[in-house]
């Protein structure tokens, strides 16, 4: 039940997550690389690891603490891993995957 419960929460979370707006891909085209990276962890990660990524919900992995290689990253981005879904389509480009790449590792210190 509780598996249940998690599982409905991680799906609740993916479909709040998926709704994007004109006003914020306006508000990308004005941020620097740093900044778009961090918009698109905050609307897209940040639900389940955390703005600082130590959040940790419905099973999210740390990732100030991740030791993960760039290629590892981006595989599990775009592929998904456990209860993670795969963001590739929500991110949409290589460059918006790359962008929240730079922001994951930016956790780390």
């Amino acid at each position: 039940m509780v598996l249940k419960s998690c599982l409905f929460f991680a799906l609740f979370l993916l479909l709040f997550s998926c709704q994007t707006t004109t006003e914020n891909s306006e508000e990308l085209a004005t941020q620097t690389p740093a900044e778009q990276g961090a918009s698109l962890y905050t609307m897209h990660c940040a639900q389940c690891h955390g703005e600082d990524g130590k959040l940790g919900s419905s099973g999210a992995k740390d990732l100030s603490v991740s030791k993960l290689s760039d290629d590892k990253i981006l595989q599990i981005i775009k592929n998904g891993k456990g209860a993670m879904p795969s963001m590739k389509a929500l991110l949409e480009t290589d460059t918006n995957i790359q962008l929240v790449l730079r922001h994951i590792k930016a956790l780390r210190r």
